[in-house]
């Protein structure tokens, strides 16, 4: 068995779908190793590396554009890789996208851009970077997900695991986002308003409680069809909460310029 952090690129990358029972699928997409960086911060090897080098940064606000989502040639185009990716972020940073395997509906996955292998491994601007977009992330897939459920009473994980024996499978970081609807939760049609009142989720047995903590449970395939329509509604729930925020996607130079340039604005420079 290959080591899945070698970076010998003289083998075309693959996107293994690891755990998937599509049957309608292939195993892999084949990309061209000439077009891959050749840099410690790209692993050929590594399926997010090939989401992230596939899907450049886009402005959040412009995500949610018909220019930008409606085509096979768009930017975010499920269908540039196989399996399909359903992309609901990407920044210069960071990259937020539907878990092929997911545990809840609206199991999305948050990563670093670089390969990453550990927490650890991350640079402080990475870290700052994803310690914005996680609560931004987590509210707007809440809305998508449980719209009839306000988001100081709706439950879900935040999960990060380091190294095989915490059960990390892919090794490169992510932040599991996994909504978890009350015990019986009937999603409301899309644009039929709001559904019925729900009990809070109880706490559970110690057992299960342990299941959940870690995001263990039973998982399915990604219904791709369904992805498509609900990786929209949660690009149109997070670029509300960005413009909420007033997020702003830079690269590192940028923001240091802006940072000077509300300094000076504020009278912070002394001449």
């Amino acid at each position: 068995m290959s080591d899945p952090n070698d970076n010998n690129t003289d083998q075309p990358p693959t996107l293994i779908q690891e755990h998937s029972h599509h049957q309608d699928s292939t195993d892999t997409t084949t990309v061209d190793p000439s077009t891959l960086p050749k840099t410690k911060d790209f692993n050929p090897r590594c399926p997010f590396c090939i989401i992230s080098v596939t899907y450049p940064p886009i402005d959040p606000l412009d995500a949610t554009s018909p220019t930008t989502t409606s085509s096979s040639s768009s930017p975010l185009s499920p269908t540039k890789l196989e399996p399909p990716s359903f992309i609901l972020l990407t920044t210069p940073h960071a990259i937020a996208f539907l878990d092929i395997m997911p545990l809840t509906r609206g199991h999305v996955l948050v990563a670093p851009r670089h390969h990453r292998v550990k927490l650890g491994d991350m640079s402080p601007t990475e870290s700052a970077e994803l310690g914005r977009l996680l609560p931004i992330v987590a509210r707007g897939v809440l809305r998508a997900v449980l719209p009839d459920i306000p988001h100081d009473q709706a439950d879900y994980n935040i999960v990060q695991n380091n190294g095989p024996g915490a059960a990390q499978v892919v090794p490169h970081v992510h932040f599991h986002v996994v909504p978890r609807p009350p015990f019986g939760y009937v999603y409301p049609e899309q644009g039929k308003g709001k559904g019925k009142k729900y009990p809070p989720n109880k706490q559970p047995e110690p057992k299960l409680r342990n299941a959940i903590l870690f995001g263990r449970g039973m998982r399915e395939d990604l219904d791709w069809d369904e992805a498509e329509v609900l990786v929209e509604e949660m690009r149109r729930m997070v670029a509300e909460e960005w413009r909420r925020v007033g997020g702003v996607v830079m690269e590192g130079e940028e923001r240091a310029k802006d940072a000077r340039k509300q300094q000076k604005q504020r009278g912070d420079w002394k001449v």
